[in-house]
Protein backbone atom coordinates (compact mmCIF):
# COMPACT_ATOMS: atom_id res chain seq x y z
CA UNK A 1 0.00 0.00 0.00
CA UNK A 2 1.26 3.69 -0.65
CA UNK A 3 0.51 5.55 2.28
CA UNK A 4 1.70 8.37 1.11
CA UNK A 5 -0.43 8.28 -1.72
CA UNK A 6 -3.67 7.17 0.34
CA UNK A 7 -3.08 9.96 2.83
CA UNK A 8 -2.44 12.63 0.32
CA UNK A 9 -5.84 11.77 -1.14
CA UNK A 10 -7.56 11.42 2.14
CA UNK A 11 -6.44 15.39 2.83
CA UNK A 12 -8.25 16.30 -0.20
CA UNK A 13 -11.73 14.59 1.28
CA UNK A 14 -11.35 11.39 -0.81
CA UNK A 15 -12.43 7.86 0.85
CA UNK A 16 -10.20 5.55 -0.74
CA UNK A 17 -11.79 1.80 -1.44
CA UNK A 18 -9.34 -0.77 0.33
CA UNK A 19 -8.83 -2.75 -3.34
CA UNK A 20 -7.47 0.93 -4.44
CA UNK A 21 -5.35 2.02 -1.35
CA UNK A 22 -3.47 -1.73 -2.30
CA UNK A 23 -2.01 -0.86 -5.95
CA UNK A 24 -2.88 2.92 -6.41
CA UNK A 25 0.13 5.47 -6.71
CA UNK A 26 1.40 8.71 -6.56
CA UNK A 27 0.62 9.06 -10.94
CA UNK A 28 -2.74 7.88 -9.93
CA UNK A 29 -3.34 10.30 -7.38
CA UNK A 30 -1.86 13.02 -10.20
CA UNK A 31 -4.89 12.13 -12.68
CA UNK A 32 -7.42 12.46 -9.65
CA UNK A 33 -6.18 15.86 -9.27
CA UNK A 34 -6.60 16.58 -13.00
CA UNK A 35 -10.13 16.09 -12.39
CA UNK A 36 -12.83 18.85 -12.52
CA UNK A 37 -13.87 17.67 -9.02
CA UNK A 38 -12.40 15.89 -6.64
CA UNK A 39 -14.33 12.42 -6.09
CA UNK A 40 -15.77 11.93 -2.51
CA UNK A 41 -14.81 8.21 -3.36
CA UNK A 42 -12.22 6.40 -5.10
CA UNK A 43 -13.05 2.83 -6.28
CA UNK A 44 -10.45 0.52 -7.84
CA UNK A 45 -12.31 0.56 -11.14
CA UNK A 46 -11.96 4.06 -11.21
CA UNK A 47 -8.16 3.91 -10.91
CA UNK A 48 -8.14 1.61 -13.56
CA UNK A 49 -10.62 3.08 -15.87
CA UNK A 50 -8.23 6.32 -15.69
CA UNK A 51 -4.93 4.54 -16.18
CA UNK A 52 -7.02 3.22 -19.14
CA UNK A 53 -7.55 7.10 -20.29
CA UNK A 54 -4.11 7.95 -19.68
CA UNK A 55 -2.64 5.22 -21.77
CA UNK A 56 -4.94 5.92 -24.67
CA UNK A 57 -4.54 9.51 -24.49
CA UNK A 58 -0.27 8.86 -24.90
CA UNK A 59 -1.11 6.86 -27.70
CA UNK A 60 -3.11 9.48 -29.64
CA UNK A 61 -0.52 12.22 -28.32
CA UNK A 62 -3.29 14.18 -26.30
CA UNK A 63 -3.39 14.67 -22.72
CA UNK A 64 -6.05 16.03 -22.28
CA UNK A 65 -8.48 13.49 -19.89
CA UNK A 66 -11.81 14.85 -21.05
CA UNK A 67 -11.22 14.15 -24.60
CA UNK A 68 -9.58 10.81 -24.11
CA UNK A 69 -12.81 9.84 -22.09
CA UNK A 70 -14.90 10.76 -25.12
CA UNK A 71 -12.87 8.33 -27.54
CA UNK A 72 -13.33 5.91 -24.77
CA UNK A 73 -16.94 6.22 -23.95
CA UNK A 74 -17.82 6.23 -27.57
CA UNK A 75 -15.87 2.94 -28.21
CA UNK A 76 -17.76 1.65 -25.24
CA UNK A 77 -21.35 2.26 -27.49
CA UNK A 78 -20.49 0.39 -30.28
CA UNK A 79 -18.56 0.50 -33.81
CA UNK A 80 -19.72 3.57 -34.98
CA UNK A 81 -23.48 2.65 -35.31
CA UNK A 82 -26.78 4.49 -34.63
CA UNK A 83 -29.23 1.44 -33.26
CA UNK A 84 -28.10 -1.54 -31.75
CA UNK A 85 -30.19 -4.94 -32.23
CA UNK A 86 -30.50 -7.92 -30.21
CA UNK A 87 -32.65 -10.91 -30.83
CA UNK A 88 -33.28 -13.71 -28.05
CA UNK A 89 -32.50 -17.03 -29.53
CA UNK A 90 -34.04 -20.63 -28.69
CA UNK A 91 -33.29 -21.84 -25.44
CA UNK A 92 -33.00 -25.18 -24.86
CA UNK A 93 -33.68 -26.91 -21.07
CA UNK A 94 -31.12 -28.56 -18.94
CA UNK A 95 -30.52 -28.97 -15.78
CA UNK A 96 -29.45 -26.02 -13.89
CA UNK A 97 -26.13 -26.58 -11.70
CA UNK A 98 -23.67 -24.49 -9.26
CA UNK A 99 -21.46 -23.89 -12.09
CA UNK A 100 -24.32 -22.73 -14.72
CA UNK A 101 -25.67 -20.07 -11.93
CA UNK A 102 -22.11 -18.92 -11.48
CA UNK A 103 -21.67 -18.55 -15.67
CA UNK A 104 -25.12 -16.83 -15.23
CA UNK A 105 -23.86 -13.73 -12.68
CA UNK A 106 -20.48 -13.24 -14.90
CA UNK A 107 -22.77 -13.42 -18.43
CA UNK A 108 -26.19 -12.58 -17.86
CA UNK A 109 -27.42 -13.69 -21.34
CA UNK A 110 -25.70 -17.71 -20.45
CA UNK A 111 -29.86 -18.59 -20.21
CA UNK A 112 -30.87 -16.23 -22.84
CA UNK A 113 -28.76 -15.53 -25.22
CA UNK A 114 -28.93 -12.40 -28.21
CA UNK A 115 -27.22 -11.81 -31.20
CA UNK A 116 -26.15 -8.32 -31.69
CA UNK A 117 -26.68 -7.24 -35.44
CA UNK A 118 -26.16 -3.09 -36.52
CA UNK A 119 -27.37 -0.88 -39.06
CA UNK A 120 -25.47 1.92 -40.72
CA UNK A 121 -25.66 5.17 -39.07
CA UNK A 122 -27.39 8.00 -40.27
CA UNK A 123 -26.15 11.40 -40.78
CA UNK A 124 -26.86 13.87 -38.52
CA UNK A 125 -29.53 16.11 -39.87
CA UNK A 126 -27.82 19.28 -41.20
CA UNK A 127 -30.60 21.13 -38.90
CA UNK A 128 -29.16 20.30 -36.06
CA UNK A 129 -28.08 23.79 -34.42
CA UNK A 130 -24.57 24.69 -33.27
CA UNK A 131 -25.59 25.50 -29.55
CA UNK A 132 -27.45 21.68 -29.85
CA UNK A 133 -24.87 20.01 -30.68
CA UNK A 134 -22.11 21.64 -28.17
CA UNK A 135 -24.87 21.21 -25.27
CA UNK A 136 -24.63 17.02 -26.28
CA UNK A 137 -21.31 17.06 -26.64
CA UNK A 138 -20.70 19.42 -23.34
CA UNK A 139 -23.06 17.34 -21.36
CA UNK A 140 -21.84 13.75 -21.73
CA UNK A 141 -18.93 12.15 -22.78
CA UNK A 142 -20.98 9.76 -24.44
CA UNK A 143 -22.55 11.50 -26.94
CA UNK A 144 -21.31 10.62 -30.57
CA UNK A 145 -23.31 12.60 -32.92
CA UNK A 146 -22.32 10.37 -35.71
CA UNK A 147 -25.00 8.19 -33.64
CA UNK A 148 -27.93 10.73 -32.97
CA UNK A 149 -31.39 9.89 -34.64
CA UNK A 150 -32.24 12.03 -37.58
CA UNK A 151 -35.61 13.54 -37.79
CA UNK A 152 -36.54 12.66 -41.11
CA UNK A 153 -40.12 14.00 -41.13
CA UNK A 154 -43.25 14.67 -38.81
CA UNK A 155 -45.29 12.73 -40.94
CA UNK A 156 -48.55 11.26 -39.87
CA UNK A 157 -48.76 8.35 -38.08
CA UNK A 158 -51.82 5.30 -38.77
CA UNK A 159 -53.63 4.82 -35.64
CA UNK A 160 -53.32 1.07 -33.75
CA UNK A 161 -55.15 -0.78 -31.26
CA UNK A 162 -53.49 -0.69 -28.04
CA UNK A 163 -54.61 -2.29 -24.57
CA UNK A 164 -53.19 -1.01 -21.29
CA UNK A 165 -53.46 -3.71 -18.14
CA UNK A 166 -52.54 -2.68 -14.59
CA UNK A 167 -52.14 -6.68 -13.10
CA UNK A 168 -52.91 -6.77 -9.74
CA UNK A 169 -52.69 -3.81 -8.24
CA UNK A 170 -52.41 -3.58 -4.52
CA UNK A 171 -53.83 -1.26 -1.76
CA UNK A 172 -51.74 0.87 -0.27
CA UNK A 173 -52.64 2.61 3.00
CA UNK A 174 -51.50 5.57 5.00
CA UNK A 175 -52.03 5.12 8.15
CA UNK A 176 -49.35 4.40 10.77
CA UNK A 177 -48.34 0.56 10.91
CA UNK A 178 -47.60 -1.21 14.04
CA UNK A 179 -46.24 -5.49 15.24
CA UNK A 180 -49.76 -6.42 13.13
CA UNK A 181 -48.82 -5.14 10.51
CA UNK A 182 -44.60 -5.86 10.47
CA UNK A 183 -45.76 -9.52 11.22
CA UNK A 184 -48.30 -10.07 8.58
CA UNK A 185 -45.20 -8.40 6.28
CA UNK A 186 -42.40 -10.81 7.27
CA UNK A 187 -44.85 -13.97 7.28
CA UNK A 188 -46.39 -13.19 4.17
CA UNK A 189 -42.72 -12.40 2.77
CA UNK A 190 -41.59 -15.91 4.09
CA UNK A 191 -45.09 -17.79 2.37
CA UNK A 192 -44.22 -16.60 -0.95
CA UNK A 193 -40.73 -17.03 -0.97
CA UNK A 194 -41.10 -20.62 0.04
CA UNK A 195 -43.43 -21.44 -2.25
CA UNK A 196 -41.48 -20.25 -5.22
CA UNK A 197 -38.21 -22.21 -3.33
CA UNK A 198 -40.30 -25.36 -3.12
CA UNK A 199 -40.82 -25.43 -7.08
CA UNK A 200 -37.34 -26.22 -7.34
CA UNK A 201 -36.39 -29.83 -7.28
CA UNK A 202 -33.56 -29.64 -4.85
CA UNK A 203 -36.03 -27.83 -2.52
CA UNK A 204 -38.47 -30.90 -2.54
CA UNK A 205 -37.50 -32.10 0.65
CA UNK A 206 -37.27 -28.85 2.96
CA UNK A 207 -38.36 -29.13 6.56
CA UNK A 208 -39.21 -26.57 8.87
CA UNK A 209 -36.24 -25.87 11.16
CA UNK A 210 -37.54 -27.05 14.63
CA UNK A 211 -37.66 -30.24 12.84
CA UNK A 212 -33.71 -30.11 12.35
CA UNK A 213 -33.01 -30.47 15.73
CA UNK A 214 -33.59 -34.52 16.01
CA UNK A 215 -31.58 -35.16 13.00
CA UNK A 216 -28.63 -37.61 13.41
CA UNK A 217 -24.84 -36.41 12.52
CA UNK A 218 -24.15 -36.77 9.01
CA UNK A 219 -27.77 -36.80 8.21
CA UNK A 220 -29.10 -34.90 4.86
CA UNK A 221 -30.97 -31.97 5.80
CA UNK A 222 -32.67 -29.03 3.98
CA UNK A 223 -34.57 -26.10 4.82
CA UNK A 224 -35.80 -22.59 3.85
CA UNK A 225 -35.68 -19.32 6.07
CA UNK A 226 -34.31 -15.79 6.62
CA UNK A 227 -31.12 -14.54 6.71
CA UNK A 228 -31.13 -13.74 10.43
CA UNK A 229 -27.47 -12.60 10.63
CA UNK A 230 -23.92 -14.02 9.19
CA UNK A 231 -20.23 -14.00 10.29
CA UNK A 232 -17.42 -15.01 8.85
CA UNK A 233 -14.79 -17.76 10.27
CA UNK A 234 -10.68 -18.12 10.37
CA UNK A 235 -11.35 -20.36 7.50
CA UNK A 236 -12.97 -17.68 5.23
CA UNK A 237 -16.59 -19.78 5.56
CA UNK A 238 -19.37 -17.72 6.96
CA UNK A 239 -21.44 -19.30 9.75
CA UNK A 240 -25.48 -17.85 9.05
CA UNK A 241 -28.33 -17.76 11.16
CA UNK A 242 -31.26 -18.91 9.18
CA UNK A 243 -34.65 -18.14 10.94
CA UNK A 244 -38.64 -18.86 10.23
CA UNK A 245 -41.69 -19.50 12.19
CA UNK A 246 -40.64 -22.29 13.82
CA UNK A 247 -37.37 -21.57 15.19
CA UNK A 248 -33.65 -20.55 13.83
CA UNK A 249 -30.93 -22.91 13.06
CA UNK A 250 -27.15 -22.23 12.09
CA UNK A 251 -25.75 -23.59 8.64
CA UNK A 252 -22.35 -23.19 7.34
CA UNK A 253 -21.58 -21.60 3.97
CA UNK A 254 -18.48 -21.26 1.58
CA UNK A 255 -17.19 -17.58 1.31
CA UNK A 256 -18.61 -17.03 -2.36
CA UNK A 257 -21.89 -18.02 -1.47
CA UNK A 258 -21.45 -16.04 2.03
CA UNK A 259 -20.31 -12.79 0.54
CA UNK A 260 -23.47 -12.67 -1.43
CA UNK A 261 -26.23 -13.32 1.33
CA UNK A 262 -27.94 -10.13 2.66
CA UNK A 263 -30.00 -9.62 5.61
CA UNK A 264 -33.58 -10.61 5.20
CA UNK A 265 -33.75 -12.64 2.24
CA UNK A 266 -35.13 -15.82 2.04
CA UNK A 267 -33.01 -18.57 0.95
CA UNK A 268 -32.88 -22.44 0.37
CA UNK A 269 -29.86 -24.48 2.21
CA UNK A 270 -28.83 -27.91 1.54
CA UNK A 271 -26.39 -30.37 3.31
CA UNK A 272 -25.69 -32.41 6.03
CA UNK A 273 -26.32 -32.46 9.55
CA UNK A 274 -23.31 -31.49 11.68
CA UNK A 275 -25.06 -31.53 15.53
CA UNK A 276 -26.47 -27.86 15.72
CA UNK A 277 -25.45 -27.00 12.69
CA UNK A 278 -25.65 -27.64 8.53
CA UNK A 279 -22.59 -28.39 6.62
CA UNK A 280 -24.57 -26.62 3.58
CA UNK A 281 -23.15 -28.30 -0.10
CA UNK A 282 -25.22 -25.28 -1.58
CA UNK A 283 -27.13 -22.40 -1.03
CA UNK A 284 -30.70 -22.11 -3.16
CA UNK A 285 -32.27 -19.09 -4.43
CA UNK A 286 -35.98 -18.70 -6.14
CA UNK A 287 -34.44 -17.58 -9.25
CA UNK A 288 -36.35 -17.71 -12.44
CA UNK A 289 -37.28 -20.57 -14.48
CA UNK A 290 -35.83 -21.62 -17.66
CA UNK A 291 -38.31 -20.52 -20.27
CA UNK A 292 -40.12 -23.14 -22.35
CA UNK A 293 -40.50 -20.11 -24.96
CA UNK A 294 -40.36 -16.24 -25.59
CA UNK A 295 -43.51 -14.31 -25.44
CA UNK A 296 -44.61 -12.20 -28.38
CA UNK A 297 -47.86 -10.23 -30.24
CA UNK A 298 -48.86 -11.42 -33.03
CA UNK A 299 -49.11 -7.30 -34.12
CA UNK A 300 -46.16 -5.70 -35.42
CA UNK A 301 -45.94 -2.84 -32.25
CA UNK A 302 -42.89 -1.89 -30.33
CA UNK A 303 -42.72 -0.35 -26.92
CA UNK A 304 -39.97 2.45 -25.64
CA UNK A 305 -38.54 3.18 -22.66
CA UNK A 306 -37.09 6.28 -21.03
CA UNK A 307 -37.19 7.49 -17.38
CA UNK A 308 -35.18 10.21 -15.03
CA UNK A 309 -36.30 13.33 -17.32
CA UNK A 310 -35.61 15.26 -13.82
CA UNK A 311 -38.00 18.14 -14.98
CA UNK A 312 -36.96 21.29 -12.72
CA UNK A 313 -33.31 20.37 -12.63
CA UNK A 314 -31.27 23.18 -14.24
CA UNK A 315 -29.10 19.79 -15.76
CA UNK A 316 -32.18 18.57 -17.45
CA UNK A 317 -31.59 17.95 -21.19
CA UNK A 318 -34.92 19.52 -22.89
CA UNK A 319 -33.14 19.73 -25.95
CA UNK A 320 -32.38 16.17 -26.35
CA UNK A 321 -35.56 15.58 -24.96
CA UNK A 322 -37.63 17.16 -27.17
CA UNK A 323 -35.73 15.41 -30.41
CA UNK A 324 -37.25 12.54 -29.14
CA UNK A 325 -40.31 13.73 -28.69
CA UNK A 326 -40.59 15.16 -32.23
CA UNK A 327 -39.49 11.85 -33.52
CA UNK A 328 -42.49 10.16 -31.81
CA UNK A 329 -44.40 11.80 -34.83
CA UNK A 330 -42.38 10.12 -37.69
CA UNK A 331 -42.60 7.60 -40.21
CA UNK A 332 -39.47 5.62 -38.39
CA UNK A 333 -41.60 5.68 -35.18
CA UNK A 334 -44.74 4.44 -36.37
CA UNK A 335 -44.90 1.15 -34.67
CA UNK A 336 -44.49 2.46 -31.46
CA UNK A 337 -47.59 1.50 -29.56
CA UNK A 338 -46.25 2.35 -25.94
CA UNK A 339 -44.03 5.03 -23.73
CA UNK A 340 -42.86 3.11 -20.67
CA UNK A 341 -41.58 5.34 -17.84
CA UNK A 342 -40.58 4.19 -14.32
CA UNK A 343 -40.30 7.03 -12.61
CA UNK A 344 -38.43 10.70 -11.68
CA UNK A 345 -40.91 12.89 -14.32
CA UNK A 346 -39.09 15.78 -12.03
CA UNK A 347 -36.70 16.99 -10.03
CA UNK A 348 -38.63 17.39 -7.17
CA UNK A 349 -37.74 19.58 -3.90
CA UNK A 350 -35.60 18.81 -0.60
CA UNK A 351 -34.67 15.81 -1.92
CA UNK A 352 -31.23 16.06 -0.68
CA UNK A 353 -29.46 19.24 0.78
CA UNK A 354 -27.97 22.15 -1.24
CA UNK A 355 -30.89 21.25 -3.99
CA UNK A 356 -32.36 24.46 -4.34
CA UNK A 357 -29.43 25.68 -5.77
CA UNK A 358 -29.77 23.51 -8.70
CA UNK A 359 -33.06 24.20 -9.61
CA UNK A 360 -34.57 26.02 -12.43
CA UNK A 361 -37.97 25.61 -11.28
CA UNK A 362 -38.48 25.67 -7.35
CA UNK A 363 -42.35 25.53 -7.38
CA UNK A 364 -43.13 21.11 -7.93
CA UNK A 365 -46.13 22.21 -9.33
CA UNK A 366 -44.43 23.83 -12.37
CA UNK A 367 -42.46 21.36 -12.55
CA UNK A 368 -44.93 18.47 -13.05
CA UNK A 369 -46.44 21.39 -15.91
CA UNK A 370 -43.19 21.34 -17.75
CA UNK A 371 -43.86 17.43 -17.97
CA UNK A 372 -47.46 18.30 -18.93
CA UNK A 373 -46.23 20.83 -21.79
CA UNK A 374 -43.25 18.28 -23.03
CA UNK A 375 -46.30 15.37 -23.19
CA UNK A 376 -48.47 17.18 -25.54
CA UNK A 377 -45.58 15.84 -28.43
CA UNK A 378 -46.33 12.70 -28.12
CA UNK A 379 -49.28 11.27 -30.53
CA UNK A 380 -52.05 10.51 -28.92
CA UNK A 381 -52.42 6.75 -30.04
CA UNK A 382 -49.41 6.13 -27.91
CA UNK A 383 -50.49 4.57 -24.62
CA UNK A 384 -48.18 6.36 -21.85
CA UNK A 385 -47.82 4.53 -18.51
CA UNK A 386 -45.93 6.47 -15.75
CA UNK A 387 -44.63 5.64 -12.11
CA UNK A 388 -43.02 7.28 -9.18
CA UNK A 389 -39.34 7.75 -8.08
CA UNK A 390 -37.89 8.94 -5.29
CA UNK A 391 -38.02 12.28 -6.86
CA UNK A 392 -41.59 12.79 -6.88
CA UNK A 393 -44.16 14.53 -4.38
CA UNK A 394 -45.39 11.11 -3.25
CA UNK A 395 -44.35 9.07 -0.54
CA UNK A 396 -40.88 8.18 -0.58
CA UNK A 397 -41.04 4.37 1.46
CA UNK A 398 -42.15 1.28 -1.15
CA UNK A 399 -44.45 0.54 -2.43
CA UNK A 400 -45.39 3.84 -4.30
CA UNK A 401 -48.78 4.83 -4.22
CA UNK A 402 -49.83 6.39 -8.16
CA UNK A 403 -48.55 9.76 -8.54
CA UNK A 404 -51.60 12.13 -7.40
CA UNK A 405 -54.30 13.19 -10.10
CA UNK A 406 -53.56 17.08 -9.11
CA UNK A 407 -50.63 17.51 -10.41
CA UNK A 408 -51.70 16.80 -13.90
CA UNK A 409 -54.68 18.95 -14.02
CA UNK A 410 -54.69 18.76 -17.67
CA UNK A 411 -53.31 15.73 -19.05
CA UNK A 412 -54.75 13.28 -16.34
CA UNK A 413 -57.85 12.45 -17.99
CA UNK A 414 -56.38 11.46 -21.28
CA UNK A 415 -57.33 8.40 -22.55
CA UNK A 416 -53.44 7.74 -23.28
CA UNK A 417 -51.82 8.46 -20.13
CA UNK A 418 -51.58 5.67 -17.21
CA UNK A 419 -50.78 5.99 -13.98
CA UNK A 420 -49.35 3.23 -11.84
CA UNK A 421 -47.83 2.51 -8.60
CA UNK A 422 -44.37 1.29 -7.76
CA UNK A 423 -43.58 -1.06 -8.06
CA UNK A 424 -46.44 -2.32 -10.68
CA UNK A 425 -46.62 -5.14 -13.27
CA UNK A 426 -48.31 -4.37 -16.57
CA UNK A 427 -49.75 -6.46 -19.42
CA UNK A 428 -49.43 -4.59 -22.78
CA UNK A 429 -51.15 -5.21 -25.86
CA UNK A 430 -52.99 -8.58 -24.99
CA UNK A 431 -54.54 -8.46 -28.30
CA UNK A 432 -54.69 -11.80 -30.15
CA UNK A 433 -51.83 -12.79 -27.26
CA UNK A 434 -51.23 -13.46 -24.00
CA UNK A 435 -49.68 -9.57 -24.04
CA UNK A 436 -46.05 -8.55 -22.77
CA UNK A 437 -45.82 -8.50 -19.59
CA UNK A 438 -43.83 -5.16 -17.64
CA UNK A 439 -42.35 -5.44 -14.13
CA UNK A 440 -41.98 -1.41 -13.80
CA UNK A 441 -39.53 -0.85 -10.97
CA UNK A 442 -37.94 2.82 -10.43
CA UNK A 443 -34.86 0.77 -8.33
CA UNK A 444 -34.52 3.31 -5.24
CA UNK A 445 -33.36 0.04 -3.54
CA UNK A 446 -30.38 -0.29 -5.74
CA UNK A 447 -27.62 1.61 -4.07
CA UNK A 448 -28.21 0.02 -0.54
CA UNK A 449 -28.51 -2.91 -2.14
CA UNK A 450 -25.26 -3.10 -4.48
CA UNK A 451 -23.56 -1.29 -1.16
CA UNK A 452 -23.40 -5.45 0.21
CA UNK A 453 -22.14 -6.98 -2.65
CA UNK A 454 -18.69 -6.38 -3.49
CA UNK A 455 -18.69 -7.62 -6.97
CA UNK A 456 -21.91 -5.25 -7.28
CA UNK A 457 -20.09 -2.18 -6.29
CA UNK A 458 -17.30 -2.49 -9.02
CA UNK A 459 -19.50 -2.55 -11.58
CA UNK A 460 -23.38 -1.84 -11.29
CA UNK A 461 -23.59 1.70 -11.48
CA UNK A 462 -21.91 1.47 -14.98
CA UNK A 463 -23.62 -1.76 -16.12
CA UNK A 464 -26.88 -2.08 -14.09
CA UNK A 465 -28.32 -5.12 -15.79
CA UNK A 466 -25.92 -7.04 -13.02
CA UNK A 467 -28.23 -5.06 -9.66
CA UNK A 468 -31.36 -5.67 -11.70
CA UNK A 469 -30.42 -9.35 -12.71
CA UNK A 470 -29.10 -10.39 -9.19
CA UNK A 471 -32.93 -8.96 -7.49
CA UNK A 472 -34.54 -11.13 -10.32
CA UNK A 473 -32.52 -14.07 -8.60
CA UNK A 474 -33.46 -13.40 -5.58
CA UNK A 475 -37.16 -12.73 -6.50
CA UNK A 476 -37.04 -9.60 -4.53
CA UNK A 477 -36.96 -5.84 -5.16
CA UNK A 478 -35.69 -4.80 -1.95
CA UNK A 479 -34.13 -7.87 0.03
CA UNK A 480 -33.11 -6.42 3.11
CA UNK A 481 -35.68 -4.54 4.90
CA UNK A 482 -34.91 -0.80 6.42
CA UNK A 483 -31.79 0.12 4.21
CA UNK A 484 -34.30 2.00 1.80
CA UNK A 485 -37.52 2.90 3.38
CA UNK A 486 -40.14 0.20 3.05
CA UNK A 487 -43.80 -0.03 3.93
CA UNK A 488 -45.25 -3.06 5.90
CA UNK A 489 -48.69 -3.20 3.83
CA UNK A 490 -49.85 -6.93 5.83
CA UNK A 491 -48.14 -8.59 2.61
CA UNK A 492 -44.76 -7.79 0.64
CA UNK A 493 -45.36 -5.98 -2.14
CA UNK A 494 -42.05 -6.25 -3.38
CA UNK A 495 -41.41 -10.25 -3.99
CA UNK A 496 -41.11 -11.01 -7.64
CA UNK A 497 -44.29 -13.51 -7.63
CA UNK A 498 -44.61 -13.92 -11.22
CA UNK A 499 -41.96 -13.70 -14.07
CA UNK A 500 -42.22 -10.71 -16.46
CA UNK A 501 -41.55 -10.67 -19.81
CA UNK A 502 -39.90 -7.48 -19.53
CA UNK A 503 -38.23 -5.53 -16.13
CA UNK A 504 -37.38 -2.21 -16.52
CA UNK A 505 -35.84 0.42 -14.17
CA UNK A 506 -34.37 3.78 -14.05
CA UNK A 507 -32.21 6.00 -11.23
CA UNK A 508 -29.05 4.76 -11.73
CA UNK A 509 -29.17 7.33 -14.91
CA UNK A 510 -26.81 4.67 -16.33
CA UNK A 511 -27.98 2.31 -19.38
CA UNK A 512 -28.58 -1.15 -20.00
CA UNK A 513 -30.35 -3.26 -22.49
CA UNK A 514 -29.61 -7.05 -21.83
CA UNK A 515 -32.00 -10.28 -21.35
CA UNK A 516 -31.86 -13.10 -18.33
CA UNK A 517 -33.60 -16.39 -18.89
CA UNK A 518 -36.25 -14.87 -21.71
CA UNK A 519 -36.85 -11.40 -19.44
CA UNK A 520 -34.98 -8.44 -21.19
CA UNK A 521 -33.37 -6.38 -18.57
CA UNK A 522 -33.88 -2.72 -19.41
CA UNK A 523 -32.29 0.43 -17.35
CA UNK A 524 -33.91 3.17 -19.25
CA UNK A 525 -31.34 5.87 -19.31
CA UNK A 526 -31.79 9.58 -17.96
CA UNK A 527 -32.83 12.71 -19.57
CA UNK A 528 -30.52 14.88 -17.28
CA UNK A 529 -26.64 15.42 -17.21
CA UNK A 530 -24.27 14.81 -14.72
CA UNK A 531 -24.87 16.29 -11.69
CA UNK A 532 -22.80 18.15 -8.66
CA UNK A 533 -23.46 15.38 -6.93
CA UNK A 534 -22.75 12.80 -9.46
CA UNK A 535 -19.14 14.54 -9.89
CA UNK A 536 -18.13 14.27 -6.49
CA UNK A 537 -19.20 10.67 -6.59
CA UNK A 538 -17.41 9.70 -9.78
CA UNK A 539 -20.33 8.50 -11.24
CA UNK A 540 -20.75 9.73 -14.91
CA UNK A 541 -24.49 9.31 -16.38
CA UNK A 542 -25.30 8.36 -20.25
CA UNK A 543 -28.04 10.08 -21.17
CA UNK A 544 -30.32 10.14 -23.98
CA UNK A 545 -30.57 6.91 -24.75
CA UNK A 546 -34.16 5.02 -25.59
CA UNK A 547 -34.69 1.61 -25.77
CA UNK A 548 -37.49 0.32 -27.93
CA UNK A 549 -38.82 -3.51 -27.63
CA UNK A 550 -40.59 -5.44 -30.92
CA UNK A 551 -43.31 -7.15 -28.92
CA UNK A 552 -43.61 -9.19 -31.93
CA UNK A 553 -39.92 -10.16 -32.50
CA UNK A 554 -38.48 -9.34 -29.24
CA UNK A 555 -35.66 -7.51 -30.69
CA UNK A 556 -34.59 -4.66 -29.18
CA UNK A 557 -32.92 -0.88 -30.64
CA UNK A 558 -31.08 1.36 -29.01
CA UNK A 559 -31.11 5.32 -30.49
CA UNK A 560 -29.72 7.96 -28.78
CA UNK A 561 -31.36 11.67 -28.81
Amino acid sequence: MNEEAVKQLTKQGCMVEKDAAESISKEDVELIEQLDVTPMFVSRKMVENLREKMETSVSTGNNGVKTVQKQKMAVKQGEGTSTTETEPEEIQEHEETVSQEKDAEESPNTQTSSEETTEPAPETSEEMSKDLEEEFETKSSYFDKNKTVEIKDTGSRDEKDTKVEIMDEKQITQEEKDVPEFLGYYNDRYDKMKKLLTRRQEMKSATTINRLEGRSEGEEATTIGFVNDKYSTNSGKYIVELEDKTGTFKALVDEREGDRLVPDEVIGVSGSMGGDIIYANSVIRPDLPIPQGTNSTQDKVQAAYISDLHMGSQDTLHKRLDRFGDWLSTEEAKHIGYLVMPGDLVEGVGVYPGQKEELEVEDIYKQYQLFEEWFQKIPEDIQVIVGPGNHEITRLAEPQPRLPKKVFPDIDDYNNFHRVQNPQMVRLHAIRSKGIKNLMYHGYSFDDHVDKIQDLREKAYEEPHHVMIDLLKRRHLAPTYGDNMLSPEMEDQLVIEEQPDVMVSGHFHSHANTTYKGVNVINSSTFQAQTDFQKRMGHEPDPGKVTIVDYKTRKTQVKQF
